[in-house]
């Protein structure tokens, strides 16, 4: 009796980029210019181990028949959240952009880059997700001694979330 063939695994340690992004033409297809703007801020550096924390719930569309005593079901709508965990510093803007430039209210995009070394540069046909979002209140956390401190934020789910879209040129 032979294995079966398993397929290779990515390690997820320093293989998830994010970036904040003000502006999108089309979120489908977001442009690498875009992506790299000035106005657009690297997450990854500031969002913890377990910060990242996306859900998705789909709802369930009964199907009944007269013809049986059985109910069948659909799949029906579906809903995203969003919720992000980062460091915050106070004392030091330059080092608490995540939290300045979250500041709530504010509206924007966040692309999430799975699979690619954080190091490497983003790139035209990079595989992303697109999550249009509006920045609730960021609430401050205290973690306890021998911890850092961090934000714990809800984004809002504005539009449609684009998943497994191309960077574009």
């Amino acid at each position: 009796m032979t294995s079966p063939l398993l397929p290779q695994s990515v390690k997820s340690d320093g293989t998830l980029a994010f970036k904040y992004v003000l502006a999108l033409t089309n979120p489908a297809a977001p442009k690498l210019t875009e992506l790299n703007a000035v106005t657009s801020l690297a997450l990854e550096g500031y969002i913890t181990g377990d910060g990242w924390q996306p859900s998705g719930e789909q709802a369930t569309v009964t199907d009944t028949r007269i013809a049986t005593t059985q109910d069948f079901e659909k799949p029906g709508r579906k809903s995203k959240s969003l919720t992000v965990v980062y460091v915050h510093n106070p004392a030091d803007a330059d080092n608490n952009e995540a939290y300045l430039t979250l500041a709530e209210g504010v509206k924007g995009f966040i692309v999430p880059r799975y699979g690619v070394p954080t190091a490497q540069a983003w790139a035209v046909d990079d595989i992303v997700d697109v999550w249009p979002i509006e920045a609730g209140e960021p609430m401050k956390n205290w973690n306890g001694a021998n911890s850092v401190h961090t934000v714990t934020q809800r984004l809002f789910v504005t539009n449609v979330v684009q998943m497994d879209v191309a960077v574009v040129a």
